[in-house]
């Protein structure tokens, strides 16, 4: 098995950044750079490409693995990211995985093979912590966009994805909606769960039973948000107010209202997540949850930048970042 960066920190006593700042050719003190030297030596570490590229400033590169190139949220991240990197010469090489564990390994594979400098990278609910892990290992830091990985310890940048669904929730509550249904994405995701759990929790909070009728699976889609959409519409007693936890499945649901011929907000109020342009062609104008998907971009590059750069003194960080709820015209106050 050939030596990592980590062998070669623990062999001399020090930190991983460390190890990676003495790679990467910045001043450490004497002591700990001696210290690394012996190790390399004794261990016979080779230094990789990574490192002799930093050397010779070469443009450094940013691997970026998300589950799909089509989807707009992820994009929209890598976008407002790459802006960020560029200012500091490095550059992205993006790879999608089509949903799948297989095509996500065989990804980071190849991303490492390549001697990439970093990782940022978007799970969608997939875990593979021993191919992150010897990413770590060979000192190339991973940030994950957006969802959790337990059993896999480095740096995330979320959302307040519970407290925003708590937020929206109250809001149907406060214009004095009870029968408040939900379509939520698999909670086998991280985003899934944590959502959910804000709904359930605004209406235990309120006192406001919790109807399983109204507790729906739209699995993320568009065509999952119009199924079930369809399927609380046409309830005996259908809900009066509708929240929906992402952008595709907020446009499926739209569909099917509009195919019911239910007017909104008089017969339904709505509300969604994720603000895009196109979401504005609507009408009524939706009242969504936005997530600040440039704020996200920017923290999850400056901080793989960082780990680069031997900057390992707060690791690991899990950086949540507030959304806030744009209110206009879907949400109709009842009369009590």
């Amino acid at each position: 098995m050939s030596v990592t960066v980590r062998d070669v920190a623990k062999r001399a006593g020090v930190s991983v950044g460390t190890v990676s700042r003495y790679l990467n050719g910045y001043s450490l003190r004497e002591e700990n750079r001696q210290r690394i030297k012996e190790a390399i030596d004794a261990l016979g570490f080779k230094e990789n490409i990574i490192a002799k590229g930093l050397k010779n400033n070469r443009s450094m590169a940013i691997g970026v693995v998300l589950a799909s190139l089509t989807d707009i949220f992820a994009t929209s991240i890598v976008t407002a990211a790459e802006r960020i990197a560029a200012k500091e010469n490095f550059s992205f090489i993006v790879c999608d995985y089509e949903g799948s564990l297989e095509k996500m390994v065989q990804k980071l594979d190849f991303l490492r093979s390549r001697s990439v400098d970093g990782l940022i990278l978007f799970p969608s609910g997939h875990s593979c912590p021993k191919v992150l892990q010897a990413y770590l290992d060979a000192g190339i830091p991973v940030v994950i966009v957006n969802d959790d990985m337990p059993a896999f310890r480095t740096d995330k940048v979320t959302v307040d994805n519970s407290n925003a669904s708590f937020r929206a929730v109250e809001w149907l509550i406060h214009s004095n909606h009870r029968d408040i249904a939900i379509i939520n994405g698999d909670t086998e995701v991280y985003t899934g769960r944590e959502r959910l759990k804000g709904y359930l929790e605004a209406l235990q909070v309120y006192e406001i039973p919790i109807n399983k009728q109204f507790i729906t699976c739209g699995h993320f889609s568009h065509k999952g948000g119009y199924e079930a959409a369809k399927t609380l519409l046409t309830l005996e007693t259908p809900p009066t107010a509708l929240y929906i936890t992402n952008y595709y499945m907020t446009f499926g649901a739209i569909m099917a209202v509009n195919e019911l011929k239910i007017s909104v907000p008089q017969q339904l109020s709505i509300i969604g997540f994720d603000h895009f342009e196109i979401s504005d062609v609507i009408n009524p104008s939706l009242t969504v949850i936005e997530q600040p998907t440039d704020k996200i971009g920017e923290m999850a590059a400056k901080t793989v930048i960082r780990r680069i750069r031997g900057d390992y003194s707060d690791f690991p960080v899990d950086l949540s970042i507030k959304t806030r709820m744009l209110v206009r015209d879907s949400v109709r106050r009842l009369e009590l």
